[in-house]
């Protein structure tokens, strides 16, 4: 199983971490370090076709993304914790929906930047597109000016990964009511990737009880890469200690 593994000694509390599309693990390296700081474990896994080349991403679907998620969760089930946590960023944010509303013995959502709307044309120029356009090429350089931290990113990629994205949405957007654990929500309200709105969506279709949806001020779309995560991590710790205290 790819990913990474952080596991300080004596922690009782994991998370699993699922990236964003056509990213890899370590774009939530950042959240990880600061899990452990606080003497808490997590695994970033890394999805199918991520982290390799565009052809291998190519070749995947939104089923062998989740079931790389699911694989993902067990990994951290098999060290026993006492409480389990899921967080996703992004795409990984909706993978991390359809977990929530099926596992069980999950104590706690964390929801970053869900891809619950994306702005633009592209979703309904799409399905003529890709009859014409296989490929979208990516400036990586332009794409990291914003971010403090580096990450994993490729320099061109398939429109049929975001035909697989778009499914993926559908999907996850028919299953947020099914999700009745404690989720944080966080949004970045200067997110150009995904439409803002979207923390709202997430927020305002869970059922749970006990749900918090915070927009970051200033924030682009990878938080975790984002200077402003320095906002956003404490709330997550907030989140966390609410449920295991």
């Amino acid at each position: 199983m790819k990913g990474f593994a952080t596991r300080p000694e004596g922690a009782n509390t994991a998370f699993l971490l699922v990236h964003g599309l056509a990213a890899s693990s370590d774009e939530l390296a950042t959240l990880g370090q600061y899990l452990a700081e606080k003497n808490y474990a997590s695994f970033a896994v890394q999805l199918a076709g991520h982290g390799t080349t565009p052809e291998d991403f190519k070749a995947t679907s939104w089923q062998d993304w989740y079931k790389s998620a699911k694989e993902g969760l067990e990994v951290v089930r098999s060290w026993n914790p006492d409480h389990i946590f899921i967080a996703g960023l992004s795409m990984g944010g909706l993978l991390s929906i359809l977990l929530a509303s099926e596992e069980n013995e999950i104590d706690g959502l964390v929801l970053i930047g869900p891809a619950l709307r994306v702005p633009g044309i592209l979703p309904k120029l799409l399905p003529v597109l890709k009859f014409f356009k296989k490929w979208r090429e990516i400036d990586v350089k332009q794409a990291q000016l914003v971010y403090d931290v580096k990450r994993f990113k490729y320099h061109r990629e398939p429109l049929s990964a975001y035909q697989e994205l778009f499914t993926l949405q559908k999907e996850a957007k028919k299953r947020l009511s099914k999700v009745t654990i404690p989720t944080i929500v966080l949004h970045g309200t200067d997110d150009k990737t995904i439409d803002p709105i979207s923390g709202q969506i997430a927020y305002d279709s869970i059922s749970a009880d006990n749900k918090e949806l915070h927009m970051i001020e200033g924030a682009e779309h990878v938080i975790s890469c984002h200077p402003t995560r320095s906002v956003a991590y404490p709330l997550i710790l907030r989140f966390i200690e609410k449920i295991v205290n």
